[in-house]
């Protein structure tokens, strides 16, 4: 297994002599950032996941930056931040904010856009607007992404292992 999804990562000895990484100072081994074992890949996963469902630009440099602390393999957990891109943004912060509204019991609310005109007497009107329709929506679609995040992680995190457990057990049964 391990060999058949190496040919899919990327070779260490390339990345080593890009100009941004080759220094001498650097405390981390690439090659420990793309090892393929039950602990490094269930965590690239949580990681992946768990970054995905953040409403943050740059998921892919915060997946990155968390791979390179936890020494945790960075492919996957770049490819599952892809999950999360413009055709599957609208239905996931959808699903999130529905997840924060089931948590906390209330009813959805309207989704009216504030009028804008453009004077200064009706855009400290709009801002006021503004903010109290972005409290409204904030609460339930924050709980949504932490209920989510953490969710997903840990799922993730675990069906590998046990994914992982479960293949090595059936390899041995094969032989």
């Amino acid at each position: 297994m391990h060999t058949c999804f190496q040919k899919w990562f990327f070779r260490v000895k390339r990345l080593r002599k890009h100009p941004f990484i080759k220094t001498k100072n650097c405390h981390f081994s690439l090659k420990e950032l793309s090892q393929l074992n039950r602990h490094t890949v269930a965590g690239g996963v949580a990681i992946g996941l768990f970054v995905n469902f953040l409403p943050i630009p740059l998921q892919v440099v915060w997946a990155s930056l968390l791979c390179v602390y936890f020494k945790i393999n960075l492919p996957i957990a770049v490819a599952l931040t892809c999950i999360n891109n413009p055709f599957t943004f609208v239905p996931i912060n959808y699903f999130l904010y529905k997840v924060g509204l089931f948590v906390l019991n209330e009813p959805p609310q309207a989704l009216a856009f504030p009028n804008f005109k453009f004077e200064l007497a009706h855009f400290l009107s709009f801002l006021e607007q503004f903010l109290s329709w972005s409290l409204t929506l904030g609460k339930p679609f924050i709980l949504g992404v932490i209920i989510v995040s953490l969710t997903a992680a840990t799922l993730g995190y675990l069906l590998t292992v046990l994914l992982w457990e479960f293949s090595r057990c059936f390899k041995q049964y094969l032989k």
